[in-house]
């Protein structure tokens, strides 16, 4: 029975019965899958075979361990006769006897296959390693923990094989666990990255970049590997960059260029650790390397578990924005409407600015434009209420002040001294000619462009609401002849590019008087393209406009 991982969103994938490595109920390609594994493994294993100075069979380099414990985790526990097969056929022509053969192979399966159920059936391991959980995870169960079983079974089979001295057992059996240890610390996440990230167009970084870290990545290591001074901290920076701008594949890939580049020189007796026996040296350059690796791995960790909550963080307020928003004007008899809404920065916070327009209990239409203080939850907790409010007064007021001294109450009721907010709001009656009433509470009043090219504002501010019991709010009737244009908006329209620079009220309508005989639509448009769009600067407040336009042929 195959075992299942739950991918970052939560959805099930690479099902441990599944295709990874080709494995699938056909035994043919069961059959490939087994040969393939085992090959890779013992050709690996010949590998590190060759770096076995002290005992032939124990080597302080052993990448199949690695390959072993990534091969179960992505193909699961029907895996584990491609594990027995390499490892029994990279030790069988070792010099040592069948049965100590036999012991080592039973301990590099058994190995692999506690170190995936402790990963993937205790802890739930995910091999994106994109939580710093897995990460950790891999070290202590996978690099730590499961590769003592190889260590003591293996050492074992060797002394009751005559093969290793009783005595040597434990500087023997150290070796063999710190060389299983860097094949589960540096080839591992190698291969568990390499399957689970293609395409690696998750990061920020781009190939040309890559290409560059190669370079310097591998030019770094080989000059510090030729050296016989210890300077091989220098190559921190280098996997730094590689996990912050590649992530994972950054990462693993990186901790594996500068291994390889280490184990190569070392064994040649070339290097920082030259000095030391020839086990010792190859142990010394594969702990840094792994401890180095870890490092950037956890870091990496770190950096897209950042991303994907700010992406989370977006798309959340985002939502919640929209909620929070019509999601589209209705249509008016007799008028043209358009909206606008920009979220300040980024948009990682939701934004106090708010629209709505609604037919009224009266048979009219409402329009309000709003802004309350503050960002995030507070703010659209506040915006809703702001909004059902306004809705619920209108089914019984008439005039506008009248509902936003319902507003004024509410948001005192809200016993905070932040729960602030303006809002100008105006009834429409399109029965006969057009006629608008405007209300404001503390709000940039509503710019009126008359189809002769004039603009006047519409109003008296009002008092902000949320401060007074009894705040000041009049209401301001006016006749809208076809082809006027009334614009609602918010102060991040004015401030958006403040302290740099702050609109003028007469910048504001002068651009209006440009735009007079242009639709809702085209008005917003031209603000837009003028005046927000400051070089290299965002608006540093949320901007919401509404327009409101006579038909110039009513019907």
């Amino acid at each position: 029975m195959g075992i299942v991982y739950q991918r970052a969103d939560g959805k099930e994938a690479l099902p441990f019965r599944g295709s990874r490595f080709g494995v699938s109920e056909e035994p043919v390609r069961y059959a490939l899958a087994i040969v393939a594994v085992a090959a890779v493994y013992v050709a690996s294993g010949k590998l590190g075979l060759d770096l076995a100075f002290t005992t032939g069979s124990v080597t302080a380099i052993w990448p199949p361990t690695g390959i072993a414990l990534a091969a179960l985790i992505l193909g699961g526990y029907r895996m584990w006769p491609a594990i027995a097969l390499g490892a029994l056929l990279t030790n069988i022509n070792t010099g040592i006897n069948a049965g100590t053969v036999l012991g080592i192979t039973l301990g590099n399966t058994l190995e692999a296959m506690v170190g995936a159920y402790l990963l993937v059936g205790v802890i739930r391991f995910r091999p994106t390693l994109e939580r710093v959980g897995d990460v950790l995870a891999l070290v202590a169960f996978g690099a730590v923990i499961s590769t003592m079983v190889s260590a003591t079974i293996g050492v074992a089979s060797l002394v009751i094989g005559g093969s290793v001295d009783f005595a040597d057992f434990p500087s023997v059996w150290r070796t063999w666990w710190l060389g299983d240890m860097g094949g589960d610390l540096i080839v591992a996440p190698a291969v568990l990255v390499a399957a689970t990230h293609w395409p690696y167009d998750k990061a920020p970084g781009r190939p040309l970049e890559a290409v560059a870290l190669i370079l310097s990545l591998a030019g770094l290591s080989v000059w510090l590997f030729t050296l016989d001074t210890t300077l091989v901290y220098l190559v921190f920076p280098l996997l730094i960059w590689a996990a912050l701008r590649f992530w994972q594949p950054g990462a693993a890939a990186g901790s594996l260029l500068v291994a390889t580049i280490a184990v190569t020189f070392t064994a040649n007796g070339k290097g920082p650790f030259a000095a030391s026996g020839p086990d010792e040296r190859l142990l010394l350059a594969q702990t840094l390397v792994a401890v180095a690796g870890t490092t950037s791995l956890v870091l990496a960790a770190l950096t897209s578990q950042h991303v994907r909550a700010e992406r989370a963080m977006r798309e959340l307020a985002a939502t919640l924005q929209e909620s929070l928003l019509p999601a589209r004007l209705p249509k008016v008899p007799k008028l043209e409407t358009a909206a606008y809404f920009r979220p300040a920065g980024a948009g990682h916070r939701v934004g106090g600015d708010f629209y709505d327009l609604f037919q009224a209990g009266h048979g009219g239409w409402s329009l309000v434009v709003g802004d309350v203080v503050g960002k995030g939850p507070g703010a659209a907790a506040l915006t809703a209420l702001a909004r059902y409010t306004l809705r619920t007064a209108a089914e019984t007021e008439r005039q506008p002040s009248r509902v936003l001294a319902a507003l004024n109450d509410a948001v005192l009721r809200e016993h905070s001294n932040t729960a602030l907010c303006t809002a100008v709001y105006a009834t429409l009656d399109v029965s006969g000619s057009p006629r608008m009433t405007v209300s404001s509470g503390g709000h940039p009043l509503p710019l009126v462009l008359r189809s002769d090219g004039t603009v006047e504002q519409l109003g008296t501010p009002g008092t902000l609401l949320g401060v007074d019991a009894e705040p000041a709010l009049t209401d301001e009737d006016i006749e809208l002849r076809p082809g006027e244009t009334v614009l609602f908006y918010t102060d991040g329209l004015i401030d958006a590019y403040a302290p740099r620079r702050v609109l003028e009220m007469t910048e504001l309508e002068s651009l209006l008087r440009f735009c007079v005989g242009r639709t809702p639509a085209q008005i917003i448009e031209e603000i837009d393209r003028s005046l927000l769009h400051f070089p290299r600067a965002e608006p540093r407040d949320d901007i919401a406009m509404v327009v409101l336009q006579v038909s110039a042929s009513p019907t």
